[in-house]
C-alpha cells in the first residue's frame, strides 16, 4: 500500500487539475463558469465552454470504460448546480465538474471514443463579451486518445511533492561528522516489504469439493497455502498473511477485510475445482469480472468504506471520489489480471493447465477496490490425477515455487508503484 501523504501514481490523471492549481497558487483573476454547450455532427463533437473571464486550463485524461476526458481550471468558479454529472452530446455519455482546494474540474465521460484534434480560446470579440474555450473531438480508438492528450508535466511526482508539501516529511540531513570512535552508530530502519495475503479457501465446517479417494477440498488448500507461506518467507521479501492456519471456517467477506486492514500489496485465494465430468483437469486463474467491478465499487458505497489506497474521499466532492473509487478499480484489475497472466505463465511447464486458462467471474474474495486479487484453481480435485498432485508433498513444493516465482516477478515490474507500510514485525 501507499505510505501515509503519498499518491499512487494512477490518480494523477483524475487530481491533476486540483495539484496544478494548489502549486501555482490562486489565480489574479477568477473566472467564471457561464455554461457547456455540445456541437454533434457526425464522428465530430465540440464541447464549448462559455466564460465570464479568462480561465486558465489544462487537459488530462485517462483510459476508463471508453475513455474519460478532464479539464482542470485553476481559477474558474462553478455554480453549485453545475456540480452533478448531467447528460452530454454526440461522443459525450455525461459530464460533471468537481470542485475543491480553490481549482475546479470538468469531467467528460466519452459515450463512443474520441481523440482531441484541437483546443484554442475565443477572446471577447464586438459584442460578444464572454470568453469561450472550444475542444474538437473527433472518432478514434482509445490509444489515439490516449495519445492526443498534452504532455506537459514530464515530472508529475515533482508537482505533487509541491502540492502535498505540508504533509511530506522533511529530508535528512547530512551528518557533519563522521560517528565518533567507540560511538554506536544509529540501527538502519527495518526495510519495509510487500504484504501478501494467502487466503486456503473452505475450512471447517465447509469442506468444499470432495475427490474420488475421499480427500477434502479444504485440506489441500490449506496444505498449500502453508507451503507458499514457507517458500515466500524464506525469500525475505515479503510479510505474509494467512486467512487461517488450521481447520476453521473464514467467512468471505471476512477475507476481503483482512486483506484491506492489513493493507494487503497482493491477494491469492487457494482453490481445488470439481466437476461432474472426472476427466477434466488442469489448473486455472480466475480474476474479478466487469460485473464483479462493478459490484465492487457498489458495496464499498454501500458501507460507507470511502479510502482506498491510503486516500480518505471523504474530503473530496462526491464526484470526485467515485472518479477515484473508480479509477482505483480500474488499476486494480489491471493489476490483478497482469498477475494472473504471471501465474499462467510460471505454473503451465509445472503442471496441467486448464483450456483457457485466465477466467473472470464475480467471486466475494476478490472484491476488494484496491487490492490486486486472483483466486487459483490449483486442480481439479474430481479428476483422479489430479487429486493425486494435489496430496502429492512434491507436486505442492513445485507448483506453489512456480506460484512464488510468479509474485517475485510481479512485483519486480511493480517496484516502487506500491510500498507496504507496515514494517517487518507488523504481520505475521
Amino acid at each position: 500500500m501507499m505510505n501515509a501523504g503519498k499518491f499512487p501514481t494512477f490518480l494523477i490523471a483524475a487530481l491533476i487539475g486540483v495539484f496544478i492549481g494548489l502549486a501555482a497558487g490562486p489565480a489574479a483573476h477568477a473566472a467564471e463558469l457561464l455554461g457547456v454547450r455540445f456541437g454533434p455532427n457526425g464522428e465530430a463533437t465540440r464541447i464549448v465552454f462559455d466564460l465570464a473571464g479568462e480561465a486558465d486550463y489544462t487537459l488530462s485524461g485517462d483510459g476508463t470504460a471508453n475513455g474519460r476526458l478532464l479539464v482542470n481550471f485553476s481559477n474558474l468558479t462553478v455554480p453549485a448546480s453545475d456540480r452533478v454529472f448531467r447528460p452530454g452530446k454526440g461522443h459525450i455519455e455525461r459530464y460533471g465538474f468537481a470542485t475543491g482546494a480553490g481549482a475546479s474540474q470538468a469531467v467528460f465521460e466519452f459515450k463512443k471514443t474520441a481523440k482531441i484534434k484541437e483546443v484554442f480560446m475565443i477572446e471577447p470579440q464586438g459584442s460578444v463579451t464572454k470568453y469561450r474555450l472550444v475542444i474538437d473531438l473527433v472518432t478514434a480508438g482509445k490509444k489515439d486518445f490516449l495519445a492526443s492528450l498534452p504532455q506537459e508535466f514530464p515530472d508529475l511526482t515533482a508537482v505533487i511533492r509541491q502540492a502535498t508539501a505540508e504533509e511530506a516529511p522533511l529530508p535528512a540531513l547530512p551528518t557533519p561528522n563522521p560517528t565518533p570512535k567507540g560511538a554506536t552508530a544509529a540501527p538502519p530502519q527495518p526495510t519495509k516489504r510487500q504484504v501478501v495475503v494467502i487466503d486456503a479457501g473452505h475450512g471447517g465446517r465447509d469442506p468444499g469439493s470432495q475427490g474420488q479417494s475421499g480427500t477434502y477440498e479444504k485440506t489441500v488448500t490449506l496444505a498449500a497455502a502453508l507451503e507458499l507461506a514457507a517458500i515466500l518467507k524464506k525469500r525475505g521479501d515479503y510479510e505474509i498473511v494467512l486467512t487461517r492456519d488450521k481447520d476453521v471456517r473464514i467467512q468471505p467477506d471476512k477475507v476481503e477485510e483482512r486483506a484491506r486492514d492489513v493493507k494487503a500489496d497482493l491477494f491469492i485465494s487457494l482453490h481445488a475445482d470439481a466437476i461432474s465430468k472426472p476427466a477434466v483437469r488442469g489448473a486455472s486463474v480466475y480474476t474479478l469480472s466487469e460485473k464483479g467491478s462493478a459490484r465492487s465499487v457498489k458495496l464499498a458505497k454501500s458501507q460507507g468504506d470511502l479510502e482506498v489506497y491510503d486516500l480518505e474521499l471523504q474530503g473530496y466532492d462526491q464526484l470526485v471520489g467515485d472518479i477515484l473509487l473508480d479509477i482505483a478499480q480500474d488499476e486494480t484489475s489491471t493489476a490483478s489480471s497482469n498477475f494472473a497472466e504471471l501465474l499462467i505463465t510460471y505454473l503451465s511447464p509445472k503442471t496441467p493447465m486448464l483450456n483457457r486458462s485466465h477466467r473472470t467471474a464475480n467471486l466475494r474474495v476478490l472484491l476488494a477496490p484496491d487490492v490486486p486479487a486472483v483466486l487459483l484453481e490449483m486442480a481439479f480435485i474430481s479428476n483422479s490425477k489430479d487429486e493425486a498432485n494435489l496430496k502429492s508433498r512434491v507436486w505442492r513444493k513445485r507448483s506453489m515455487t512456480a506460484v512464488a516465482d510468479a509474485i517475485d516477478q510481479y512485483f519486480d515490474e511493480h517496484a516502487g508503484q506500491r510500498l507496504a507500510s507496515n514494517q517487518s514485525e507488523g504481520a505475521n
